[in-house]
């Protein structure tokens, strides 16, 4: 019997909004609101929190991609840091090195749209806790969540007018390297080489080019969903802000 093996006997199957996942989905509801809640006191201090969440973040993805080449759970193809969960790890390294605005923006979209987007709809391989699978997915992007409401509550980071172009430009700079990987490392990047599951599936009935530009067009609607939300967030935050001036937040 394999190591894979191994570790994937007697694991009990994943369940969408089961128990576990509705405590997670409270654990990390909490979580936020407590960042929310706290947001005026960290600002205050000058605590490199961003510095510490990136930190954790790289950590847990490293733990992430050694487990799963020592199970053969992933393949190397698929572990390149080629989804924008990922590259935000990268994306977060730079931030606490160089802080432009536009970066800032670019590494909330990544972090906020993949950490509700997988929050709610969880890649778990079809494991529960305490498989590692589910552990990672769940931490990791409850992290990204967080790292998103740091960067704007904490650090200052809001939306402007050019901020969905900008993002879309950045992100667009992930796809020819990922339909190389799928290509050659018979990665799944875009859902193009496999079917998806869960709120892909439509993707189905496409394939070649025109897999690809239906898969473009999701995630253009996704950023603009999140920018939207934003947007209306900054709008609520700023007129709470005039009624309380003494609030601390600018």
């Amino acid at each position: 019997m394999t190591l894979a093996a191994v570790v994937r006997a007697g694991l009990p199957q994943w369940q969408q909004f089961g128990a576990q996942h509705l405590a997670v989905l409270g654990a990390a509801l909490l979580s936020c609101a407590c960042l929310v809640a706290y947001r005026r006191e960290l600002k205050a201090s000058g605590t490199r929190v961003d510095v510490w969440l990136v930190a954790i973040l790289a950590t847990v993805h490293l733990a992430w991609v050694v487990a799963a080449r020592v199970t053969g759970l992933a393949g190397i193809g698929d572990l390149l840091p080629l989804y924008t969960c990922d590259a935000s790890v990268l994306v977060g390294v730079a931030w606490c090195v160089w802080k432009p605005r536009w970066l800032g923006q670019v590494l909330f979209v990544w972090a906020a749209l993949g950490g509700v987007v997988t929050l709610l709809l969880p890649d778990t391989f079809g494991y529960a806790l305490p498989h590692f699978a589910a552990v990672y997915t769940l931490v990791f992007h409850g992290l990204l969540l967080l790292l998103a409401l740091e960067l704007w509550l904490v650090e200052g980071v809001h939306p402007t007018r050019s901020t969905f172009f900008v993002v879309s430009g950045v992100t667009a700079l992930l796809v020819p390297p990922s339909l190389v990987a799928n290509a050659r490392l018979d990665a799944d990047y875009m859902f193009v080489s496999r079917d998806p599951g869960g709120i892909f599936t439509f993707v189905d009935h496409f394939s070649g080019a025109a897999r690809v530009l239906v898969m473009l067009g999701c995630g253009a609607a996704l950023l603009l969903v999140c920018l939207a939300v934003w947007h209306l967030l900054e709008t609520l935050l700023r007129a709470r802000e005039l009624r309380r001036p003494d609030d601390g937040v600018r």
